[in-house]
């Protein structure tokens, strides 16, 4: 009797059966025919396309019934497999749920920034042990969004990050109870135990906890320590100088900004502003970016001495004179030199200066064949659709929000609206942000109603303005709110 050869893959004509095989992860015929006999299918190979989708999905479930039972396996000895991680027992391929292989990276030396590279293990596995036994809220894996415009962090996420830091502890993490359901204040006490010596530093400051594992994000870290020993934040590597009076009003930020806004805040109301001023100049780029602040002080000051100009302005000023002397002139390369790279505010009148910036507007659309034409690809982020009314009440609309994905769309944008939005083809390429548009149709056809900025580090909900550079209304802000909702956005306190 002869030996049956062996069917492998590649001796298998059928086209179709191939991919179904590649499909459920197997390798030969042999293969095929085993699964399906321990399976309770039939070993044939030719069969229906609903006996193979039955197969296919019968697969899918398992996968999915194991994937099941392993997080509730590691839901039940959660503290277990926490503090084997910190012992360097368990690796990121022996866990399935996201915040413990978030751990699991966090813990390696080489995932973290050079200031925080050694994590203390035992200090981490102390702390995990004390709050376990205290029964506080901490491991609650869903993000920390109260925390100013960062996402995604999670609370056990910071306590790996307050473990770099377990040298500059002054107090033993044993002696910690908390007093409060409030899982916020309950870490805020934590925090506050470990590391601050007169319980004087501001809520906002505990964001830097949860601000990922970058160098800047380090920096800040250590801020905290620093202030928290007592010592002065002007005595920290900041962005900018501080005086005194604006340490102070840095110290009296509201708690729901992050650091670098809170920064932001203290310098405005140290040099004499308002919270009106400061509101509208959080609502720009200048938020949490410190670059040329040289020259950027000298433009605070001037609209702190002109307290009557209408704090709607201040966006569209800041994006004018952000052009004119820092971005390259339009249709050249980005060594190009800017429009104005002089421009100073010495002599400049409100009349004069807001009659510059609406010619600047329109200056946009004559210079549209000069510009160099971008394309990126979308964020990700889900456009929105929302319909009211009934069509045969003659009441039907149709709201979408849809993402702006290149310059033309872009100018096209600002050229029906009446504002600057096409000088953000440079910050959408590079990723830092995108340009929604929100628009209404209904029985009188297709209109506009807001262009919307999202800060894509966030994501956040930064800005969103309607034609001539009005504010949104109270529909479009409920709209805005739904679109928020559905797709997982912040939106800025000062919008």
């Amino acid at each position: 009797m002869s030996r049956k050869k062996e069917t492998t893959l590649a001796e298998q004509p059928d086209h179709d059966l191939l991919n179904h095989l590649h499909g459920l992860g197997l390798t030969s015929i042999e293969a095929y025919q085993d699964w399906c006999e321990q399976n309770g299918f039939s070993r044939k190979l030719h069969k229906s396309w609903q006996l193979r989708c039955r197969e296919r999905y019968f697969l899918t479930q398992a996968a999915a019934e194991q994937r099941l039972r392993t997080k509730k396996k590691e839901k039940r000895r959660e503290i277990d497999l926490l503090l084997a991680i910190c012992r360097h027992e368990v690796t990121i391929h022996d866990v399935t749920q996201p915040h413990l292989q978030r751990l699991c990276n966090i813990v390696q030396p080489s995932k973290r920034p050079r200031e925080e590279r050694h994590v203390d293990r035992g200090a981490l596995s102390r702390l995990i042990t004390h709050v376990h036994r205290c029964r506080a809220k901490l491991f609650d894996n869903s993000p920390a969004i109260q925390y100013g415009d960062l996402w995604g962090r999670t609370y056990l996420d910071a306590m790996a990050m307050m473990a770099a830091y377990a040298p500059w502890w002054l107090r033993g993490v044993e002696d910690w109870k908390p007093r409060t359901r409030s899982v916020t204040r309950q870490f805020a006490s934590l925090v506050r135990h470990l590391f601050v010596q007169y319980d004087d530093v501001p809520r906002f400051f505990d964001s830097v906890w949860f601000a990922g594992e970058t160098d800047e994000s380090a920096k800040r870290r250590k801020w905290y320590v620093h202030v928290g020993k007592g010592q002065s934040v002007r005595t920290c590597d900041l962005p900018i100088s501080f005086t005194k009076k604006m340490a102070h009003h840095f110290m009296l930020a509201p708690n729901d900004l992050s650091i670098d806004q809170a920064l932001r805040w203290g310098q405005i109301h140290g040099l004499g502003g308002d919270e009106c001023l400061a509101r509208a100049i959080l609502g720009t780029h200048l938020a949490e970016n410190f670059q040329n602040d040289d020259f950027w002080t000298t433009v605070i000051r001037w609209l702190i001495s002109h307290p009557m100009l209408d704090r709607v302005h201040v966006g569209p000023i800041i994006d004018y004179l952000n052009n004119q002397r820092f971005q390259p002139a339009p249709g050249y390369e980005q060594t190009a030199l800017p429009t104005q790279p002089n421009l100073t505010m010495k002599g400049r009148t409100p009349e004069s200066l807001l009659a510059r910036v609406e010619h600047w507007h329109r200056g946009l659309v004559k210079e549209a064949p000069h510009r160099r034409v971008r394309e990126w690809t979308s964020t990700g982020i889900p456009p929105y659709e929302f319909e009211e009314g009934a069509f045969e009440n003659y009441n039907w609309k149709r709201w979408t929000i849809r993402e702006l994905l290149s310059s033309r769309a872009l100018l096209e944008e600002g050229r029906r609206m009446n504002h600057c939005v096409a000088t953000y083809d440079r910050s959408c390429a590079s990723g830092h942000c995108s340009i929604w548009s929100m628009e209404i149709e209904s029985h009188e056809g297709i209109s506009k109603a807001l262009t919307i900025e999202v800060n894509n580090q966030g994501p956040t909900i930064c800005q969103a303005r309607g034609r001539r550079n009005r504010e949104l209304n109270d529909k479009e802000r409920s709209i805005l709110l739904r679109w928020a909702d559905e797709a997982g956005l912040r939106i800025s306190r000062f919008l």
